[in-house]
């Protein structure tokens, strides 16, 4: 198979998972993991024995240091990390509910992966590329926004397959302001998107509806959390259900879905897409995030092979 390209932050998830008592006060103690949406794709494409590789940048520090053993400690080929000599390494603190799922506070301004260049877009990175793969995280500031469109338009010139996975994190926008213009831009170039519902939701409510995304876009994944996962292209609209899982933490659950839906479209291809291998790779896709969603942390939760099969036999995918 062709290499899987992921491209955008690697950074410190520190999750919350306890809090403590001390001198009257309630504490939130915390735990360090390497997290990144794009990061924890390439590593569940890693997890998976898949062709995974990863572009981005971190800082000269601990932080950066441990992400980067941590990425190749996951299988993932890590030649094209750049690290900056000056800016930090991004961290987020992950708070969970009761339920598992997550609210998130980010030190990122003026941190490494948003300082990343087009001169930093080797040629190298992108020779032999199945799948090029990215997030609107890197679309926050204007520099990296730019840095992604031309990493975008230099995966296409490889006639790589383009995925988007929309996963907005609004508190990363500056004043909370998502730039949907800047969003839409780029499921424009998207031959593959996968978006939440209410991520979903909130495109169409900008003026750009679905009808609109399959005028450039082969597929279309709209995942519910553990509801039903639609996925629409331009002959086939279909619904998917999930196994059901004991949540523990949802940090990695999307992208461990991203994974393994990456990896069965980059042996399968595009245009071998029917209503029969739809199921197939989303079937296989759901359970790679059911895997991740019923265990701790983005990347220790990723499933191997064998993981994935005994948690629900898809068949051959």
């Amino acid at each position: 198979m062709k290499p899987i390209l992921c491209f955008g932050e690697l950074l410190i998830d520190f999750l919350n998972f306890h809090t403590t008592e001390e001198g009257g006060f309630t504490l939130p103690e915390f735990r360090q993991y390497p997290g990144g949406a794009p990061a924890n794709v390439a590593a569940a494409v890693g997890r998976l024995s898949g062709p995974a590789r990863f572009l981005g940048q971190v800082g000269d520090d601990r932080f950066g240091h441990f992400l980067i053993a941590a990425m190749k400690q996951m299988d993932v080929d890590m030649q094209f990390i750049h690290v900056h000599p000056q800016a930090h390494t991004p961290l987020a603190y992950v708070f969970l509910d009761d339920s598992g799922d997550r609210s998130f506070e980010f030190l990122r301004k003026h941190s490494a992966d948003v300082l990343m260049t087009e001169a930093q877009l080797t040629d190298a990175a992108f020779d032999q590329i199945g799948i090029f793969h990215f997030c609107s995280n890197t679309l926050t500031d204007p520099n990296i926004a730019a840095t992604t469109l031309a990493a975008v338009k230099k995966a296409r010139q490889q006639q790589a397959i383009i995925s988007f996975d929309v996963n907005l994190r609004h508190n990363l926008w500056p004043d909370t302001q998502v730039n949907a213009e800047v969003i839409i831009d780029l499921l424009k170039w998207a031959d593959v998107i996968k978006v939440s519902k209410e991520e979903a939701d909130w495109i169409v409510a900008q003026g750009f509806p679905l009808e609109q995304w399959l005028q450039t876009a082969t597929a279309v994944w709209i995942t519910d959390g553990g509801g039903d996962i639609e996925v629409i292209t331009r002959s086939v609209r279909t619904k998917i259900t999930p196994p059901a899982v004991k949540v523990v933490d949802t940090t990695a659950g999307g992208d461990a879905f991203s994974g393994g839906l990456l990896m069965a479209l980059n042996q399968l291809g595009l245009d071998q897409l029917d209503e029969q291998s739809i199921s197939q790779v989303t079937r296989f896709a759901a359970a790679c995030g059911g895997v991740a969603v019923s265990r701790a942390g983005a990347l220790p939760s990723l499933p191997q092979m064998e993981d994935v099969k005994a948690f629900w036999q898809f068949g051959d995918c």
